[in-house]
């Protein structure tokens, strides 16, 4: 396994799942493709943004985004290992899936939320969709 896709929210379970990619890039020598996808529609809602015009809204929250994965992209380099972090736009399951094919991903890392039963039954969930759209192991973190 050379190839390791790691999903992440940037929220509180970020840590705990790169932790957990780190364990297993280190046990294979793989290379870490760190993936956070928002889509516009997110960038709207921010309420720290909301002072700013739509376009500046977006090009700020893009920017936030950036240095957060810049800075563990930094990290991830200064513990030695090979990673690159991705910031994508648009459906996290669709753009999880893209980024697989087109890097050749041999595992997929992603945290779960604690959502409840009706929510996923109303709304679905990420990892179930990339569980039964492709042909890679889906790895789920929980949370805590």
């Amino acid at each position: 396994m050379k190839r390791i896709l790691v999903a992440i929210d940037l929220r509180e379970e970020t840590n705990l799942i790169l932790k957990k990619a780190k364990e297993i890039a280190a046990q294979f020598q793989a290379k870490l493709f760190i993936v956070h996808s928002e889509s516009v529609k997110y960038y709207l809602t921010m309420d720290e943004f909301q002072q700013y015009s739509q376009p500046d809204m977006i090009e700020k929250r893009k920017k936030a985004v950036q240095d957060q994965l810049d800075k563990i992209s930094a990290e991830l380099k200064e513990d030695g290992f090979d990673a690159k972090c991705i910031l994508l736009e648009g459906p996290t399951a669709d753009n999880i899936i893209k980024e697989t094919e087109e890097n050749d991903i041999e595992l997929i890392i992603i945290g779960s939320h604690k959502h409840g039963q009706f929510y996923h039954l109303i709304f679905g969930s990420i990892h179930d969709l990339l569980i039964n759209r492709v042909n890679v192991p889906v790895m789920i973190i929980p949370p805590k």
